[in-house]
């Protein structure tokens, strides 16, 4: 099998096919008998089935019908555990932040709003603002404590939004740079 595969390589370098320097890397690994790493494997039997097709193939290598439909119902059944698992968690808590981000901003906008002399707070109907509902539940004390601090629900809200929205952005970061490796790195 060594020598065929030295055949099938010295005949891709001889054609041009491939990287000729990682074809003489492997020639050469070939030459002195040690064994492959796995991706130099890959690369190999992807250039020799397409470059040489299955008439250079060792017939022992072809799989028969059964194995084939076994192997097959496999990575089918590998495909639905990766969309159940990568589709549907992700899907809901993006959903339940946007919609908590959207509820933040929606009181941001407000405050800043009234910040700028452009609106009133306490002339808008409470129901439409429920985040200030808030200062009638909590207790006085705590409400005490965070304005000693300097804040207040208003400006909490706008730090919230703030901070989501920067968490928004680094998640889009984070999924474009996943996107982008995927384009370059087909097998992850």
């Amino acid at each position: 099998m060594a020598n065929e595969l030295i055949d099938y390589v010295n005949y891709l370098i001889d054609s041009k096919k491939g990287d000729s320097g990682r074809l003489g890397y492997i020639l050469s690994a070939l030459q002195d008998g040690k064994s492959l790493y796995n991706s130099d494997k890959r690369y190999l039997d992807s250039l020799i089935s397409t470059y040489l097709g299955s008439s250079k193939k060792k017939s022992g290598d072809q799989k028969s019908v059964e194995e084939l439909k076994v192997e097959l119902a496999r990575v089918k059944e590998r495909l639905e555990k990766f969309e159940k698992r990568g589709y549907k968690k992700p899907v809901g808590r993006k959903a339940v932040f946007f919609f908590v981000t959207s509820f933040f901003g929606w009181h941001a906008v407000i405050t800043l709003l009234s910040a700028k002399s452009l609106l009133d707070i306490k002339d808008i109907n409470p129901y439409l603002l429920p985040f200030y509902l808030l200062e009638k539940i909590i207790p006085t004390q705590y409400l005490d404590y965070v304005s000693q601090i300097g804040l207040s629900l208003p400006k909490i809200a706008v730090l919230s939004w703030g901070a989501m929205l920067m968490v928004w952005i680094i998640l889009g970061f984070i999924y474009l740079v996943k996107f982008i490796r995927s384009r370059y790195n087909p097998g992850r």
